[in-house]
């Protein structure tokens, strides 16, 4: 029997298209869990998707990479058990299934590729740890994970099953396929700024207008896109889940925040206060992305939410405990 004095540890990786990251973390009461650290490491795993639909070479060496360095700590945490999943870059590569073994075989993990479904529906519940419960009295709540290959929409209405729905729009596939320069040229910036309206328009109208009943949905957003803005917006030059955790960001900031990073070369973006510099090259698509969102929703503000994906299955797991 384990010693309630020192509760199991546990692991969840989240292997996505762009960052790759590791959360350990030990069971409270309740079913609940409490996250003893994080790791992160931007590797591109997605890389090359756009042009051929395959992970190239490099993205997979530095994810495989980052794994063995995250095997180490879960190693030296003493973390019993692990589930690892991936997201939109292993369900749309023809050659994950080299990718998966590799893992599998030289670090022993293997990796549950999630259908966009669960993936929208783990980061709902990630979401849902860290709201504050007054959102939760709007008749209609949106969260949306804003990926590097794929977007995923959660619909929460009280008393009724959620929506799920998935976007294969992603910042980092989008950055990729539509290069606008260095620095960006405006009418390059304009024509992704269409294609994205477009786009999420479409995916509006078929996959979440029907389901809608009032003015619109209070909007939540979680993942990198989101949080390096509200992180910006703040000015973070050390980042602080407690504090990007509810904030609210307005339309109007994110605007200004778009057009900032728009109209900088790639460099100047990765020196501002609150972005990590890896993340530069494809925080303009982001942002439209971002902006785009509140404009087809029809609201004016979002609520930010640090946890997602990762803490989504740290909460399935911690119910098994």
């Amino acid at each position: 029997m384990t010693n309630p004095a020192h509760p199991r540890r546990f692991a969840a990786l989240d292997l996505g298209s762009l960052t790759v990251r590791l959360a350990v973390a030990e069971p409270i009461p309740g079913g609940q869990f409490r996250v003893l650290l994080h790791r992160r490491e931007i590797t591109g795993l997605g890389r090359g998707l756009a042009a051929t639909n395959e992970l190239d070479q490099k993205g997979m060496a530095l994810t495989l990479k980052a794994l063995q360095t995250f095997k180490e700590v879960m190693t030296a945490q003493g973390v019993e058990v692990c589930r690892a999943v991936g997201t939109q870059a292993l369900r749309q590569a023809r050659n994950r299934r080299v990718f998966l073994d590799q893992v599998q075989e030289t670090l022993g993990l293997a990796v549950e590729v999630l259908a966009p479904e669960a993936e929208a529906r783990l980061s709902l519940a990630g979401v849902l740890t860290s709201l504050a419960p007054a959102v939760l009295t709007a008749p209609e709540v949106l969260v949306f994970d804003v990926g590097g290959g794929s977007s995923e929409f959660a619909l929460r209405r009280p008393g009724r099953e959620p929506v799920f729905a998935s976007l294969p729009l992603g910042v980092l596939t989008l950055s990729q396929a539509r290069p606008l320069g260095d620095p960006p040229l405006p009418e390059l910036v304009a024509a992704l700024k269409e294609e994205i309206a477009d786009r999420l328009g479409s995916f509006y109208q078929g996959a979440i207008r029907p389901h809608l009943k009032g003015g619109g949905p209070c909007l939540v957003g979680t993942a990198g896109a989101v949080t390096t803005l509200a992180a910006l917006q703040l000015k973070l030059r050390a980042y602080d889940p407690n504090k990007i955790n509810n904030l609210i960001l307005t339309r109007t900031q994110v605007v200004d925040l778009s057009e900032r990073l728009a109209a900088m070369p790639e460099a100047a973006r990765a020196r501002l206060p609150g972005i990590e510099p890896a993340k530069a090259g494809v925080m303009v698509a982001g942002a439209l992305i971002i902006l785009t969102i509140l404009t087809v929703f029809r609201q004016d503000s979002l609520v930010v939410i640090d946890a997602g994906l990762l803490e989504g299955v740290l909460h399935e797991m911690a119910r098994k405990f």
